[in-house]
């Protein structure tokens, strides 16, 4: 079983602003000091034009931590691709594998928001066919002869990436819920990503269509991690008393996606009004919370449920102070890792 942190939206949100300078540096010290506990993988996550400053510009966060790190794997999670520039992200992630030593993880999804979209003068129709090209383009500028391409949006002639990464290949992750995007992920290659969104139910029928999809392209499920993301709290209080902490700081995260049109009920149906109230109890139900004994109860149900070997941990979440998230990240190491590793 693998323990990542993350994943990191930096994001300062209205009932707690904080300065980004201030969360760019916590977070480099968060993820220095998960590196010497020995956690596996620290994680980041984009989105743009947003007024909580949700990061941006991961792969130039990805390179310093790999310059501040030794051994954590340091992913994407995800990358909006149909937004940028392939050959821009081949080069970029290279660099960044070039000084983490060979630690980066290029975690890759569609995007869905409009004014993303708008604000880089791309049309949301097309991002299936730049999802492809992309990722086509992106696998041919590591190798090490030039290629060429000749597609819908994107056209090549004789292009040579250099310097390459030190990973042949650097390992591409894709993050989706629909499946269309799983059995993308699933005709690469590519591991499933599932971030904080969904309850047990959901996520098994992500990980098992993902599985199914694997053997249908002659692929062993048994050879690609299952990750998942949670959010979490670790406290001296109990569950329901640390949930009347946190919840608004959890529940952020919840109503962003709701706004966005990307948060699911327990049924598995969209969810758009970020003001519904049952955003709380589906927060609280995708949340790790509580004493250390009620974490490690928690994971046991994750493990058993999904057979999950990658739980990536989100002790810094919106609103979140330095403070709470090194507490927590604290009594996971001394109190629950050496229960459920």
């Amino acid at each position: 079983m693998k323990f990542g942190i993350g994943y990191y939206s930096l994001q300062s949100p209205p009932h707690n602003k904080r300065p980004h300078v201030d969360l760019y540096t916590e977070m480099l010290e968060e993820i220095k000091t998960a590196d010497q506990m020995g956690f596996d993988s620290a994680w980041l996550t984009e989105h743009h034009f947003l007024g909580d400053g949700y990061c941006p510009s991961l792969l130039l966060v990805a390179a310093a931590i790999g310059a501040v790190t030794k051994n954590i794997r340091i992913g994407t999670g995800v990358l909006l691709l149909p937004l940028h520039d392939p050959v821009r992200v081949a080069e970029d992630a290279a660099v960044a594998d070039l000084i983490s030593e060979g630690r980066i993880i290029l975690g890759l999804g569609l995007g869905y928001r409009q004014e993303e979209f708008d604000g880089f003068g791309r049309s949301l129709k097309e991002r299936r066919g730049r999802m492809e090209e992309g990722i086509e383009i992106i696998q041919k500028s590591w190798a090490d002869e030039s290629f060429s391409i000749d597609g819908k949006y994107y056209k090549l002639e004789n292009v040579n990436v250099n310097p390459k990464p030190v990973q042949k290949p650097i390992p591409i992750w894709i993050g989706a819920f629909t499946e269309p995007a799983i059995r993308r992920a699933a005709r690469i290659g590519a591991t499933l990503y599932i971030p904080a969104i969904g309850v047990i139910p959901i996520v098994k029928y992500l990980f098992d269509m993902h599985a199914d999809l694997l053997k249908e392209y002659g692929r062993d499920p048994a050879d690609f991690e299952k990750p998942l993301v949670r959010e979490m709290y670790i406290s001296d209080k109990n569950a329901d008393d640390t949930w009347e902490i946190i919840k608004e700081n959890v529940t952020y995260t919840a109503k962003g996606y709701a706004s966005w049109g990307s948060m699911v009920d327990r049924e598995g149906n969209l969810l758009s009004d970020p003001d519904d109230p049952i955003l709380y109890d589906i927060a609280r139900a995708q949340s790790i919370i509580g004493t250390p004994e009620e974490c490690i109860d928690a994971i046991a149900e994750y493990k058993e449920e999904l057979g999950i070997d990658n739980l990536i941990c989100r002790f810094k979440f919106p609103g979140i102070s330095h403070e709470e998230a090194m507490r927590s990240m604290n009594l996971f190491v001394e109190k629950v890792l050496p229960k459920v590793s």
